[in-house]
């Protein structure tokens, strides 16, 4: 609903011809007939018109981090009337435009609004090789629909921010990264803010939550004062001038709250004053890594605006959940504070930027009871996937079963599922992780993906000696019969890696400080084995008897021959070496169920000695006897037919 009384009929997937002047797109806002149909881009047409702003920008040589505000000026420009283009006009007809549009706003201050036209002008100096160009850009923008389009309910500019920032050429100059729209819908879907709640964002960006915020609660806000409450009870801070002149346009678009984002930082201590305490709800995604300026400092700051019993739901990079420099800060949180749930996201939610986060849901000033239950989750499936360098939209999302999960938790009802467990307060209390990837049991195991896992791993092997030939004479002969003064293997017995292994950190340093050689050298790669090059060994570092090796991130390979590992640093490899009698073919089980459950590891929560000791596996349910001939004369006959095949 957009001004309390028009209702639009979206309509997705096809094209409209003609695009309604603004007088005429009022006129049908007043109609209340739902006689208007308004046509929305699919995601597919955003990062297209992305790609080609983002082609037009490189041609006139237009610098990355100028390139958002240039974007910000033409769409309100457009939202206000037509860009004159010919004449070498255009610059000076989006400025005039711009002006008025912000000339309008009656709930802003007037030196708000010069900053806002300061913010958007387009100077002359720094765009006068833009000119010739404006009209391909107003022409790109409007095959989205725009001018219909920001009339409805949809985040048009949020849309368009995040397709153009994370496919538009060096886009990251700006330095920020914008929350996926139906990642911000979910966070305040979760946290149900409703009409009486006051909500803010200390990091608003473009001000993605604010707008998801902001229409679920005017969508039950139905009389007037209502509709007025719910504008003026949204607050959102940024210190990047144009990112909040961006915000404000938003809120602009949207009907309200552009009088209550500030171009202000949550850390100045004047701020901080006045709005401590002073909301019910806060959202925020903190600028990933930012120097000096940690995730977590932004979200004691959010949790400090809230009253008890106040809701914070924070999209965070995962590791704050997970790594030893944040154990305090973890304890201390919970001494403060109720961790209701954290649902772990897609890894590649934010690509091209590789950041796995987390979506963490508080309740402020309200100590961690060792009694309470705390939800944890992971999305895999969001409706997207990455697919030949987008995300596109996907069939099976997760999202709705997360709600209704979430919705029953809220009611006392702890329903487990493949994606969510619950677990008690007193897991956490001392700092220990939040991560969901900790506490999640590993769904059930089809046969077909052990299978596949197999001969993945056996593949390696080969693959590797492609690259690396003369590693075939450095099989072991006698390979897995080293074991055979070890106690017979108990089957079927579900345990932890290190009932069935001893789990060791190897001496070596970089690969870099050795010679060449004939001893292969392990790290933490995903190819090959995890082999880099083969070096000169260094025989108090080798593993004479071969053994599994287990990647930082999770992906492990069993090493047939005597290796050297990386053990210093946060990438070192784990080695695994039997406690029990093992064939290769149980050796092959053992590495299939670890690498089943890769997804526990990430770059915040590597797969350290500890981890990778506790990992839950099931040893085979019986026994797997090796067939034929033994692995190193199969490596042998191996080479001598690639030999063979490769002579032309």
């Amino acid at each position: 609903m957009i001004n309390g009384n028009w209702k639009p009929l979206i309509s997705y997937g096809y094209e409209i011809t003609t695009i309604p002047s603004k007088q005429e797109i009022e006129l049908a806002l007043q109609a209340d007939d739902a006689s208007t149909v308004v046509t929305i881009p699919s995601s597919a047409e955003f990062i297209d018109a992305a790609i080609e702003i983002s082609r037009i920008f490189r041609l006139a040589k237009i610098e990355a981090p100028l390139r958002p505000k240039v974007v910000g000026a033409i769409v309100l420009a457009l939202y206000q009337g037509e860009i004159e283009t010919s004449n070498q006009q255009s610059l000076m007809s989006v400025n005039l435009l711009c002006e008025i549009a912000i000339g309008e706003l009656n709930d802003i201050l007037d030196i708000k609004k010069q900053r806002l036209k300061e913010t958007l002008k387009l100077t002359y100096g720094d765009f006068n090789r833009l000119e010739p160009f404006v009209s391909r850009i107003v022409s790109v923008l409007k095959r989205l629909n725009i001018r219909s389009v920001l009339h409805t309910s949809i985040d048009f500019l949020g849309l368009f921010y995040e397709a153009f920032l994370r496919h538009g050429y060096d886009n990251n100059a700006l330095g920020i990264v914008f929350t996926p729209r139906h990642i911000t819908k979910l966070c305040v879907e979760l946290t149900g803010a409703g009409i009486t709640d006051r909500v803010i964002d200390v990091a608003s960006g473009t001000g993605g939550f604010l707008v998801a915020a902001f229409d679920k609660m005017m969508s039950n806000a139905s009389s007037h004062k209502s509709i007025e409450k719910v504008k003026r009870s949204l607050y959102g801070l940024d210190t990047n001038p144009t990112v909040w002149a961006l915000a404000s346009l938003n809120m602009f678009f949207r009907g309200d709250g552009k009088s209550h984002i500030e171009n202000q930082s949550a850390f100045d201590e004047n701020v901080s004053k006045e709005l401590y305490g002073k909301f019910t709800r806060a959202y925020l995604n903190p600028p990933f890594s930012q120097e000096g300026e940690p995730e977590r400092d932004f979200i004691n700051v959010a949790l400090e605006c809230l009253e008890p019993e106040g809701l914070l739901a924070v999209v965070v990079k995962a590791g704050i959940f997970a790594d030893d420099d944040n154990k305090n800060w973890r304890r201390e949180f919970a001494r403060k504070h109720t961790l209701l749930g954290v649902i772990s996201l897609p890894e590649d939610l934010f690509y091209p930027t590789a950041a796995p986060t987390s979506i963490m849901l508080t309740k402020a000033h309200i100590p961690q009871k060792p009694n309470d239950y705390i939800f944890m989750s992971r999305i895999w499936n969001d409706g997207f996937e990455k697919l030949k360098g987008r995300r596109v939209e996907i069939a099976g999302s997760q999202i709705p079963e997360i709600q209704l999960l979430f919705e029953g938790f809220k009611k006392n009802i702890y329903q487990n599922s493949s994606i969510a467990t619950f677990i008690q307060g007193h897991n956490i209390l001392d700092g220990e992780e939040f991560s969901p990837q900790q506490w999640l049991e590993q769904p059930t195991i089809k046969e077909n993906e052990i299978k596949t896992c197999r001969e993945k791993i056996v593949y390696s092997i080969y693959q590797t000696i492609v690259s690396f030939p003369d590693l075939a004479e450095n099989v072991l002969e006698n390979f897995t019969r080293g074991s055979s003064d070890l106690k017979p293997l108990e089957y079927n017995k579900s345990e932890v890696i290190d009932y069935f292994f001893d789990v060791v950190t190897p001496n070596s340093i970089g690969e870099k400080n050795y010679i060449d050689g004939t001893c292969p050298f392990v790290s933490s790669g995903d190819t090959l084995n995890s082999i880099v090059r083969l070096i000169n060994e260094e025989p108090s570092e080798v593993f004479m008897n071969g053994g599994i090796t287990v990647t930082a991130f999770g992906q492990s390979y069993i090493q047939p021959w005597a290796f050297m590992a990386r053990g210093n640093g946060g990438s070192a490899v784990r080695v695994l070496l039997p406690k029990f009698k093992m064939t290769l073919n149980e050796l092959i089980w053992f590495t299939s169920q670890i690498n089943i459950q890769k997804w526990r590891f990430f770059y915040g929560r590597m797969s350290i000695k500890s981890r990778i000791g506790k990992l839950q596996i099931i040893s085979p349910p019986n026994e797997l006897r090796d067939i034929g001939d033994d692995l190193r004369t199969r490596i042998l006959q191996f080479r001598r037919e690639l030999y063979r095949s490769i002579k032309i």
